[in-house]
C-alpha cells in the first residue's frame, strides 16, 4: 500500500506541476506562437485574471462562473490594447517588448494605486482525496483536466475552423493572406484578444492557489516562457504540450527526493540542456521525425 500511495503523489505532482507550466503559457502560446510579439505584459495579464475572478466571487459570483468572466474581460481588455497600441509594433519585435513591458509597470503600479497591495484570498473549492499518508487536493486534479481540455479546445480552434485557418496563414504569410481576402487586422486583433483572454482564464484559475497581489504575475512569466521557447513555434500547441509534460518529467522527481526549489533548478537547467540539444524545440524536433517516416514510408 506505501508503494500505491508513493506512486500515486509522484503521479499527483507530475500532473499539477505540468499543468501549472501549460496554464501560465496558454496566453503566451498564442501571442508570442502566433503572432511573434514578445509579450512582457502576459504576467500581468493573468495578474488582472485573478484579481477579475475575486472580485466576482466577492459579489457572489460562483467561482466557475468568475472564472469565465475573467476570460471575457481580459480578451476584450486585450482587444484594446491591441487596437490602441501593440498593433503600431507588428514587424518590430524590439519596440513590441519595450512597449509590453511598459504596459506591464503601469498596470502593477495602477492595481497597487486602485486596489492596495492585497486582496483577500479566495477559499480553494472542493476537499481533498487521500490515499495512504497523502493527501490530494480535488481542485488541483480539475486543474489538470481543464488544462487539457483548453488545449484540446484551442488545438480545435486552430486546426478545425475557419478563424484557424486564416490566422495560421496570416502568420505565415500575411501578404498572402490579404490578397487571398483575408482581413489580416482582424486577424491579428481577435488572436491577441484570445491569447489575453486564455491569460486571464489561467490567472482565475490559479487565484485560489496564489496570493492576489500587483506583483503576482511576475511569479508566471518565467515558467511561461521557458515552456514557450522549449515547445518551440514550429507547433506551438503541440510543443507547449511536449514541453510542459517533458519538464515536468524533470522537475517533479528532483522536487519530491531533494525539495521544491532543487526541482526548479532541475527544470532550468533540463531547458538549457533541450533549447542545446534541439534549437527549434521540442515541436520542430516531432515535426522532423515525422517528415522522416513520411519519407521512409
Amino acid at each position: 500500500m506505501d508503494w500505491i500511495a508513493v506512486a500515486a503523489s509522484v503521479l499527483y505532482q507530475l500532473g499539477t506541476n505540468g499543468a501549472f507550466l501549460l496554464l501560465s503559457a496558454l496566453g503566451l502560446i498564442v501571442i508570442l506562437g502566433m503572432m511573434n510579439i514578445i509579450n512582457l505584459a502576459h504576467g500581468e495579464l493573468m495578474m488582472l485574471g485573478a484579481y477579475t475572478a475575486t472580485i466576482s466571487v466577492q459579489h457572489g459570483l460562483p467561482f466557475p462562473l468568475a472564472v469565465i468572466v475573467a476570460f471575457f474581460v481580459v480578451a476584450l481588455f486585450g482587444i484594446v490594447l491591441e487596437r490602441l497600441i501593440v498593433r503600431r509594433f507588428y514587424g518590430r519585435e524590439l519596440g513590441a517588448l519595450v512597449v509590453t513591458w511598459g504596459i506591464s509597470l503601469i498596470l502593477t503600479q495602477g492595481m497597487l494605486l486602485l486596489l492596495g497591495p492585497f486582496m483577500p484570498p479566495i477559499q480553494i473549492p472542493g476537499g481533498s482525496v487521500a490515499v495512504g499518508q497523502y493527501s490530494f487536493s480535488d481542485y488541483s486534479l480539475i486543474m489538470i483536466v481543464v488544462a487539457a481540455a483548453v488545449l484540446v479546445a484551442l488545438w480545435w480552434v486552430y486546426n478545425r475552423t475557419t478563424f484557424g485557418l486564416q490566422a495560421r496563414a496570416t502568420m505565415q504569410n500575411a501578404a498572402m493572406a490579404r490578397a487571398l481576402g483575408v482581413n489580416s487586422d482582424r486577424v491579428y486583433m481577435l488572436t491577441f484578444g484570445l491569447g489575453a483572454g486564455l491569460a486571464g482564464f489561467s490567472g482565475a484559475l490559479l487565484a485560489p492557489t496564489t496570493s492576489i497581489a500587483p506583483y503576482m504575475g511576475q511569479q508566471f512569466v518565467a515558467p511561461a516562457f521557458i515552456t514557450v521557447v522549449v515547445g518551440g513555434a514550429t507547433n506551438v500547441i503541440t510543443g507547449a504540450l511536449g514541453s510542459s509534460l517533458l519538464l515536468s518529467l524533470v522537475r517533479t522527481p528532483v522536487g519530491f527526493l531533494f525539495g521544491a526549489f532543487l526541482g526548479l533548478v532541475a527544470l532550468l537547467l533540463a531547458a538549457l540542456i533541450i533549447i542545446r540539444l534541439m534549437p527549434d524545440g521540442i515541436s520542430a524536433w516531432l515535426q522532423k521525425r515525422l517528415d522522416q517516416r513520411v519519407r521512409a514510408a
